[in-house]
């Protein structure tokens, strides 16, 4: 008799911890295909804008005329703080964007990115206006045409 008291015991347990665990799996599985997914039908870019001073950036303007935001850049980016911006276009021909921030003295950075079938770059990206001088923008492009992958880091100079 104690064995199929023990084996109740143990269903007991067990069953709700298994039925746990699956439906768990199933849930991080959903959101593990859905979360940072990129069209696949036309030219991406994803660009990380990392502020890397010790002032906040506050939205100026942004421009993506040739496609669509899937992640559009943020009002506000923090002191040493970073985000993802990402765009899509139908075009096969390519897409480009910018976000311009507005910093404090007067500056403005503009960060561009230009992912088309026969060039990718970041041409155009700078520091405009009063005290421009005293901030810098670093770039690179990790992958180009189609998806286009590109980070930037704005600094102050000492």
């Amino acid at each position: 008799m104690r064995t199929p008291t023990r084996r109740r015991v143990a269903l007991f347990f067990a069953l709700p911890a298994t039925v746990l665990t699956v439906a768990g799996l199933a849930v991080a599985a959903t959101g593990v295909a859905t979360a940072g997914t990129m069209p696949t039908s036309g030219p991406t870019i994803a660009m990380t804008i990392s502020n890397d001073t010790d002032l906040p950036m506050v939205l100026a303007g942004s421009s993506n005329p040739y496609g669509q935001w899937i992640q559009a850049p943020s009002d506000y980016l923090a002191p040493h703080s970073s985000q993802i911006v990402k765009a899509f276009s139908n075009d096969p021909n390519g897409v480009e964007v910018d976000t311009t921030y507005s910093l404090p003295g007067g500056a403005q950075a503009v960060f561009r990115a230009d992912n088309y079938s026969n060039t990718t770059d970041v041409d155009g990206t700078r520091v405009d206006a009063d005290f421009g001088h005293t901030y810098g923008i670093s770039s690179w492009i990790d992958s180009g045409y189609p998806n286009m992958n590109v980070g930037y880091h704005l600094y102050g100079h000492p």
